[in-house]
């Protein structure tokens, strides 16, 4: 709280010096020490504001320039569309070399297998971010974003150290083979934390279902680290000291080889001061630890105070403490500590997980329950094998992980829930430790909880839809839209970036087949959740237009889909599709934007003219003439990069914003209020969820 009142409020760090020099001469020392404690993390929060200010206000080149940078944190996305955070060591200026300690930056493309610590020669145009969010500036200082567009290797950071220990990264992952399999690909995270070979869908899964935890590499992944650490030293009969100092020696490879993520920091630095104290005679207990490990951190990083993963990990830290001493007459033992561990923990995040995404995952709880003994086994069969170059014990531990995939899929399908059923069900968790209130509370819970697994899980028959219509599907950022037709027909238009996303978007409208599928282009969170629907749903056909610059990532799905399906480039004009017309109005010619280059087609279905407009910005709006339409589907997600006059002159009674939880300030407020001008009404699936419009229901 001190760090955050210093980031906001400059005069924090002097009020907070004051009080506590008003208490200490009041001799009130427990009040002194808590203002104490907030004074320092205020003065660190306005340190932390100031270092940030700098950070995004330095003069970037201009133009497209050569850059050596150093990775900060490892590649995340897809295979040719990732992305990575990286600080600028050296800028080439005119063949020459200069240093150049710039702010940090996010780098995208061709990145999401680059890795901490390596070193990078890029070729990109740095473009200053300008209205960065106030949550995110602290955590990463991203003053800047560029497109990689030719990188080449330069080496790793720490010298003959770092190399030896990328060399032991780099082994791990061979004698894991996570390209092998789904299990594999979850075994390196379990004990590296890299989930780049796991599939979106696996990774969505596991988010969904409350288990992403076990691949944040953490304290019992420490505390595997340091059992075998010590087994083997175990045999030299070396003192509490020397096991100490080998402890700690330990700790900081551990940290540089996985990468100096919030949870593995938390984790060794409370590792490290169990191992400090004993020498000494001191026997901690482990909220003291928690408190000197978190209070440590915050002081060296303060930016650590706005990290999602860093409260996470400290409040699940603080559930599992506070959960084990709950269902005390519950046997066996071992079911009383993981029932009410998992319990305490997701607790504990859940207000976190609910002020950060809306909701969280119903059935979590019992989800980490089975899940965490299957973890354990992964993790030792996996770090044993690995080690040992044993590949029977990595593909026992395979097995293993692909038991816990199984579980996260099935958990991924069930509800999500926000305030209202999370205080309830807290509130009967509490009322519950009343011996005479448990009956009734714990016959509330699962009537509460049954009702709403039963009504919120999509099923096989589908959510019934009086055809024709046009449905916007909620899917988060992104936009996947259905064409409906009165004769069964079904056209998809894009499928978001979540494969679980439109697989149960699908499902909640009873979609079995899919006559046309239209890519409008080849942005990721209009292609990326198709990977879940291509050969797995049966489709008649598919479009999209091939263009320069579209990533392997999505030339990959094309291929795929080839083998599926009939791929087709349609040309401008009219087409049909049962009792659905298509007429294709652009793009018309090509554009440097991929945004502009999006595929235009105006639908017609039962007497309903909507336009589907994919992502194209005012210079492709520019030159094709506005058709007038029922129903628009406003570019972009609502971005300000529309021309307000043309979307108006579409005539369009309904404007539909396919948009959810962003960093980017979709959609734009104002051009909102623009289109609400025009008599226009704005339906948005970030609000109602699913958009439907039947036709002659307008």
């Amino acid at each position: 709280m001190g760090i955050a009142a210093g980031v906001q409020a400059p005069w924090g760090p002097a009020l907070g010096i004051t009080v506590f020099g008003l208490a200490l001469a009041t001799r009130r020392w427990n009040t002194a020490l808590v203002v104490g404690l907030a004074a320092v993390g205020m003065v660190s929060g306005a340190f932390l504001a100031s270092r940030t200010e700098r950070a995004l206000q330095v003069d970037l080149p201009t133009g497209e320039v050569e850059l050596l940078v150093e990775v900060l944190s490892g590649g995340g996305g897809t295979s040719g569309d990732g992305w990575a955070r990286a600080r600028v060591l050296a800028v080439v200026d005119r063949d020459r070399i200069r240093s150049w300690k710039g702010p940090a930056g996010w780098l995208r493309g061709d990145v999401s297998d680059w890795r901490r610590t390596t070193r990078w020669w890029v070729r990109t145009v740095m473009e200053p971010i300008t209205e960065p969010s106030p949550r995110t500036v602290p955590t990463s200082y991203p003053a800047w974003s560029g497109n990689v567009s030719s990188a080449r290797p330069a080496g790793v950071a720490g010298g003959w150290i770092g190399a030896r220990i990328v060399a032991v990264r780099r082994l791990v992952i061979e004698r894991l083979r996570p390209d092998q399999d789904p299990g594999r690909a979850l075994l390196a995270g379990f004990l590296l934390g890299d989930t780049s070979r796991l599939s979106e869908t696996d990774d969505e899964s596991m988010r969904r279902a409350g288990l992403s935890h076990f691949v944040a590499v953490s304290g019992s992944n420490v505390a595997l680290f340091l059992g075998a650490l010590f087994v083997i030293a175990g045999p030299l009969g070396w003192s509490s000291r020397r096991r100490a100092v080998l402890g700690l020696a330990g700790l900081a490879f551990f940290v540089v080889l996985i990468g100096p993520d919030a949870s593995v920091l938390r984790a060794a630095v409370m590792a490290g001061l169990v191992l400090l104290a004993r020498p000494f005679g001191l026997r901690p207990d482990t909220w003291t630890v928690i408190a000197a490990g978190v209070g440590l951190l915050l002081l060296a990083a303060p930016e650590l105070a706005f990290s999602l993963a860093f409260q996470l990990s400290v409040a699940a830290t603080m559930g599992v403490l506070v959960g084990t001493g709950w269902f005390g007459q519950l046997r066996p033992e071992w079911l009383r500590v993981s029932l009410g561990a998992s319990c305490g923990a997701q607790l504990a995040v859940a207000p976190i997980l609910l002020m950060s995404f809306g909701s969280v995952p119903l059935w979590s709880p019992l989800a980490n329950l089975v899940a965490a003994p299957l973890v354990v086994v992964s993790t030792g069969l996996g770090a044993a094998g690995s080690v040992m170059g044993a590949d029977l014990l990595v593909a026992v531990g395979a097995v293993s992980a692909r038991a816990v995939l199984a579980i996260a899929h099935l958990v991924a399908r069930l509800p999500q829930v926000g305030w209202a059923v999370c205080t309830f069900l807290a509130a009967m968790g509490l009322a519950s430790t009343r011996s005479r209130l448990r009956p009734a509370a714990v016959i509330a819970a699962g009537i509460v909880t049954a009702a709403v697994t039963l009504l919120a899980t999509p099923h096989a028959l589908g959510d019934p839809v009086s055809r024709p219509a046009f449905v916007a599907l909620d899917i988060g950022q992104g936009d996947a839209l259905l064409l409906l037709g009165e004769g069964g027909e079904t056209v998809l238009i894009d499928g978001g970036s979540s494969g679980l996303g439109i697989r149960d978007g699908l499902a909640r409208f009873g979609i079995r087949a899919i006559d046309l599928l239209v890519v409008s282009h080849a942005h990721h969170d209009h292609y990326g959740g198709l990977d879940a629907v291509i050969g797995t749903v049966p489709i008649g056909a598919m479009w999209y237009a091939p263009f320069p610059g579209q990533g392997p990532r999505f030339l990959s799905l094309v291929e795929d889909a080839s083998g599926a399906t009939h791929i087709l480039t349609p040309g401008l004009g009219r087409y049909r599709v049962g009792s659905i017309g298509l007429e294709v109005i652009g793009p018309i010619r090509r554009y440097a934007s991929l945004n502009d280059q999006s595929m235009v087609v105006v639908a017609t279905l039962g007497g309903m003219r909507v336009l589907l407009s994919g992502d194209i910005e005012r210079i492709a709006q520019r030159e094709i003439e506005p058709p007038r339409v029922d129903i628009l589907k406003v570019p972009h997600q609502g971005a300000a990069t529309s021309d307000p006059g043309w979307l108006v002159a579409t005539g369009a009674s309904t404007a539909v914003v396919s948009v959810g939880p962003n960093r980017f300030g979709h959609p734009s407020p104002r051009l909102l209020a623009q289109l609400d001008s025009a008599g226009m009404e704005v339906r948005r699936t970030d609000l109602e969820g699913d958009v439907v419009i039947r036709a002659g229901s307008r």
